[in-house]
């Protein structure tokens, strides 16, 4: 029986994981790190009900989840995870097991953790009492201060090829054609092709990103420079995020174009300059102009 089944891709994380459970040698602290979308959460959680016995984690007493608060007054995710938040979650760890067993806790956004909060969680992290299992989801290791990372066995997801992502789908039931198209506008994330089969008006918003992405590789200089304002809108509230979706569609564009034409390579050299420089605040229509006057 194929281990984790949830999980799209990742053979050899699910292997290591499936081999931890099954000899009980499961580290007191693991952390999953990888690209969004590429499963970190699916398989810490299938992980946690393997553990815990259990599909309804949000019914067990022993399950725990840290992750940021929403502002009472804007509705909106608080922008770090607080270090009364981790002194509340270390406080409950500290009480006995209600199933007399192993308590999980699942911290969502390690890479969010206050200063504080990264301090209040350290001397735990090292040395649980009892019988505690830390689950922590970041995008790379980078992105955590060493000496969390240092107290983590590090698990590292990946992208998946995009013919393992639509043969899961058709597995699942979903069409063959929906499946491909599927599979190509997920760039290697499970997660994306689920919500692309699944979500009408992000299907509908990718489909016009990659037509538009596709109109702008094919077409000479002056249709290109027209094309700018096309693709970021100057009233786009949030250009620099914008940005950086338009150069995720063009990459995958030009990818695709390299077996025809090349030359594609200039195009996408450009590209990476400006994901690049995109981290320092450049001017988005300006970064995209810049891509226009590549062959």
């Amino acid at each position: 029986m194929e281990a984790f089944p949830s999980l799209i891709g990742q053979p050899h994380v699910k292997e290591v994981l499936s081999r931890m459970v099954l000899h009980k040698t499961l580290p007191h602290a693991l952390l999953f790190v990888g690209p969004d979308h590429v499963g970190k959460t699916t398989l810490a959680g299938a992980l946690c009900q393997e553990v815990l016995g259990t599909k309804r984690l949000d019914r067990h007493p022993d399950y725990l989840e840290l992750k940021r608060l929403e502002d009472e007054k804007t509705g909106n995710r608080k922008s770090m995870i607080s270090v009364r938040q981790v002194r509340d979650l270390v406080g409950r760890l500290s009480l006995s097991s209600f199933s007399g067993g192993v308590k999980v806790a699942f911290i969502i956004e390690a890479h969010k953790l206050s200063m504080g909060a990264v301090n209040a969680l350290l001397k735990t992290l090292e040395e649980p009492k009892g019988q505690v299992l830390f689950l922590l989801r970041a995008p790379s290791r980078e992105d955590l201060p060493a000496t969390i990372v240092s107290r983590c066995q590090v698990m590292r997801l990946a992208l998946v090829g995009q013919s393992e992502i639509a043969e899961r789908l058709v597995r699942a039931g979903f069409s063959q054609t929906d499946a491909q198209e599927a599979a190509l506008h997920s760039e290697g994330r499970p997660g994306l092709a689920l919500r692309f089969l699944k979500d009408s008006a992000y299907r509908a918003q990718r489909q016009t990103d990659r037509a538009q992405a596709e109109a702008f590789f094919a077409a000479r200089l002056p249709e290109r420079l027209r094309l700018v304002v096309e693709l970021i809108p100057k009233s786009e509230a949030n250009a620099a995020s914008r940005l950086q979706k338009v150069v995720t569609e063009l990459q995958a564009v030009a990818r695709r174009q390299l077996f025809i034409n090349p030359s594609s390579i200039s195009f996408l050299n450009r590209l990476s300059e400006v994901r690049q420089a995109a981290r320092h605040n450049i001017n988005p229509h300006l970064a995209l102009e810049h891509v226009a006057l590549s062959s």
